[in-house]
């Protein structure tokens, strides 16, 4: 039952995603999003967002009367470099963005990498086992006689 937990508990917390289109008109509330902007978003959003900023990362809040609400997790720079940010809500218009996509999680890595660990920690378990395998000291044995 044990190992289950761990498992689990494995599997949940060092999963692996990805980001794949949206398949549906909005996402859901919650929902993981990266907003890649256009050129002429990435110029009007620079006073929220800062320069040169092509990704935006962030849950998905809603739908504003200016846009799409994200609150902001990261934004990721045309230079390729990713900046963290601390889940500020920014509106972003929809014609400022080029493609949205959500985060799924990948599964067949994520099996991958619990299984690797797993694997791990049996190998280590199994290893300590056969080393540190030693008597406990008994009656008379282990400690010298006091005097």
């Amino acid at each position: 039952m044990r190992a289950y937990l761990l498992i689990t508990a494995a599997y949940l917390t060092a999963a692996c995603y990805n980001y794949q289109p949206l398949t549906t008109a909005t996402p859901e509330p919650g929902t993981y999003v990266a907003a890649m902007l256009t050129d002429s978003g990435s110029q009007d959003l620079a006073r929220y967002l800062g320069p040169n900023v092509s990704v935006v990362r962030g849950r998905y809040l809603g739908e504003s009367d200016r846009g799409l609400l994200v609150s902001v997790s990261s934004v990721e720079m045309k230079q390729g470099n990713e900046l963290t940010w601390a889940g500020e809500a920014v509106a972003l218009p929809a014609n400022e963005i080029a493609d949205l996509q959500v985060r799924r999680l990948a599964k067949g890595r994520s099996a991958l990498l619990v299984g690797v660990g797993v694997t791990g920690l049996v190998a280590t378990t199994a290893a300590f086992a056969l080393i540190g395998s030693g008597t406990l000291p008994g009656p008379g044995r282990g400690h010298p006689a006091p005097q």
